[in-house]
């Protein structure tokens, strides 16, 4: 049998689980009043892939807040520095712990696919989960990466996604049987052209999935509202770091082909870059690029409120 770490980080309003043998995952962020679980959970089965290009991160825990860096959908060999794997390197790893008490833990992870540092420090404060977080290019030359963080937040039909107020229509990445469009169209928010209320959570009968972006942000707070308890978990990042937001909506619809796992969560991911692969990231001139031994650091809450 594994054995696999985990570490429980707790406030008095809040309870954190973080299990550095699943890619460094936060399995866990719980209301301690009201014992809300704000996260998705794992219906993995079977022991943790191996670190591997071809994972595939459908094979995962595909639950709780995991990193996703070079990339989020896989690079092919003529992306600038070589192809990256499926949702990039950080999520199949093993972080070592680097220090550890009741209200923080610091750990780190080297990537394989480039060599890039991943640190990140969390630390819990009353209703809120700080984590800072920094990614140093450990390589004796330049190297291009995005960042997206993937919180698979914990949904029921009704609840409320609320965006920055200033965004009024996002960019189409993907929406299963087209039902926003095509890639690359522009869909209106909250409501799409096609009158789906994209700002209610769906049931996990719609069979629906969807990917968009924002442009450029100003405002970095985003919010889940949970209809049937009355709270809420804001999301909030600075935009001078993680310009972007990307929007994963997921009710029944992902995977595509038909096996038994239907994965039921919304995704609020702060990003450098508004593209899903680092190819297109690069082409377009928004992936960032690090000079040999630098470091490109930013910071991510996830606060606790009242509807």
């Amino acid at each position: 049998m594994s054995f696999s770490r985990h570490y429980i980080l707790q406030s008095e309003e809040l309870a954190v689980e973080v299990r550095p043998d699943e890619g460094g995952r936060i399995a866990s962020l719980r209301d301690l009043f009201s014992g809300l679980e704000f996260l998705a959970q794992s219906q993995h089965r079977g022991p943790f892939a191996h670190p591997s290009m071809d994972a595939m991160f459908r094979n995962g825990p595909c639950a709780g807040i995991e990193e996703c860096l070079p990339t989020v959908a896989p690079c092919s060999a003529d992306t600038e520095g070589g192809p990256a794997p499926d949702h990039g390197d950080f999520w199949q790893l093993a972080w070592n712990v680097s220090e550890a008490n009741e209200q923080s833990l610091s750990m780190w992870a080297d990537g394989f696919s480039r060599l890039l540092r991943l640190e990140k420090t969390l630390t819990v404060d009353r209703s809120i989960l700080r984590i800072a977080y920094s990614v140093k290019n450990i390589d004796c030359s330049p190297q291009s990466f995005l960042y997206a963080c993937h919180p698979l937040f914990a949904v029921e039909a009704g609840d409320r996604i609320v965006l920055p107020e200033d965004i009024h229509s996002l960019r189409l990445d993907y929406s299963r049987n087209d039902r926003l469009g095509k890639r690359g169209d522009i869909v209106s928010w909250p409501v799409s052209h096609t009158s789906v209320p994209l700002d209610r959570a769906a049931g996990d009968d719609a069979s629906s999935a969807d990917m968009l972006y924002t442009g450029r942000l100003s405002t970095g707070v985003c919010s889940i509202h949970r209809a049937a308890m009355g709270e809420r978990l804001d999301v909030i990042f600075d935009t001078d770091m993680l310009p972007y937001l990307g929007v994963w909506l997921c009710y029944g619809g992902w995977p595509e082909d038909g096996t038994m796992y239907r994965q039921y969560a919304v995704a609020l991911e702060p990003t450098t870059s508004p593209y899903n692969t680092l190819t297109e990231a690069q082409q377009a001139g928004a992936a960032i690029n690090l000079a040999a031994g630098a470091t490109y650091k930013f910071a991510i809450s996830f606060r606790i409120g009242r509807s």
